[in-house]
């Protein structure tokens, strides 16, 4: 028997091809059952992301799989024979199972780390576990991948620290305030990556979002997203002593706001702390306004410094979550072959 793996990732094919030989959740169990069937395959998981879509398979005999796994998935997309290329891979035990342990762990991931493959890993199995399609080598083999993700990342720094600008935002207003839940986000003006920065903390369950824009159709479709409250410029004083957080994201090339007006709202504020990030280049707040007591300042190259250091750090620790996984694979060959304990 040998264990195989048909798939493409973020690595070999871009997103408008991965997008189109995705499956959607419902077609999970149609897909599963032909894929076994067509190819004669007695165990299946099918692991559908983002950024991968990866066919496991437990094959009796090799037997020209990996030709007809790229028919399968052309044919059931409805796609030319020709469209994958060479876009894919094809791995066979040992690099079969150290594949997907890596993917478990967020060593294949875009961003290395993250947690959030794990879990689609485990649905993934959870699906073709409801489905009947798989048997007592995946069930084993899937079981020891999400065991592996977890001891990974117990046991390595490998997904800890803010890896994107936002996340980084998100990470330090949680240093500043704990608990976000209840928290206002005034976001000036509507740049992508303020937009992406006021999305994760829309993520943290934050309370009000505030938008203030120069003019009210500009500020609308961003408040529409977010379920925000729109503010004129002239009425930014006002929102500044209702915000916690403060988002600047515009195309201006001039300072917005200034020591003096941070230093007014402040009174007005009974000083509750005031984190602002400008995300604007050039910057559209004044740097003296962090010198400010219980303000809270960052621009972008203070976040990206410390994106690229907590990058850095996960970095430094796949060597480690390799070896990690070395051990557990042969762990789990040994036992698939015979030769190790049970269990």
């Amino acid at each position: 028997m040998y264990i195989g793996v048909f798939g493409l990732s973020h690595r070999t094919a871009p997103v408008e091809l991965r997008e189109q030989v995705a499956f959607q959740g419902e077609e999970l169990p149609r897909a599963l059952e032909a894929v076994r069937r067509k190819c004669d395959i007695p165990e299946c998981v099918i692991l559908s992301t983002c950024n991968r879509v990866e066919l496991y398979t437990l094959l009796p005999e090799l037997n020209g799989h990996s030709a007809k796994l790229k028919e399968f998935l052309t044919r059931f997309h409805d796609l030319s024979p020709d469209f994958l290329g060479d876009r894919f891979y094809w791995y066979l035990q040992p690099d079969s199972v150290r594949h997907l342990f890596r993917v478990a762990a967020g060593l294949e991931s875009m961003v290395v780390g993250e947690s959030e493959i794990l879990g689609q890993v485990r649905e993934a199995y959870t699906r073709a576990v409801s489905c009947q399609s798989v048997g007592p080598v995946f069930h084993r083999l899937f079981q020891t991948a999400i065991r592996t993700g977890k001891e990974v990342r117990t046991k390595t720094r490998i997904g800890r620290g803010a890896v994107s600008v936002g996340s980084v935002a998100v990470e330090l207003a949680k240093r500043i305030f704990q608990d976000l839940k209840r928290k206002t986000v005034l976001t000036l003006g509507a740049g992508s990556m303020g937009e992406t920065t006021l999305q994760c903390l829309k993520g943290q369950g934050v309370g009000r979002i505030l938008v203030a824009n120069r003019s009210r159709e500009s500020a609308l479709p961003l408040a529409e997203v977010f379920g925000g409250e729109i503010f004129s410029l002239e009425e930014l004083d006002r929102a500044l002593v209702q915000a916690d957080i403060v988002i600047c994201s515009t195309g201006a090339n001039r300072f917005l706001l200034h020591e003096t007006e941070i230093r007014q709202a402040m009174v007005l504020r009974h000083q509750r702390p005031l984190f602002l990030i400008d995300i604007s280049v050039p910057r559209n707040l004044d740097p003296a306004i962090g010198g400010l007591e219980n303000v809270y300042l960052y621009d972008i190259d203070d976040l990206e410094g410390i994106a690229s250091a907590n990058l850095r750090m996960r970095m430094n620790e796949v060597h480690t979550c390799s070896r990690i996984i070395e051990e557990r694979i042969d762990r789990f060959l040994e036992r698939w072959n015979g030769r190790g304990p049970a269990g």
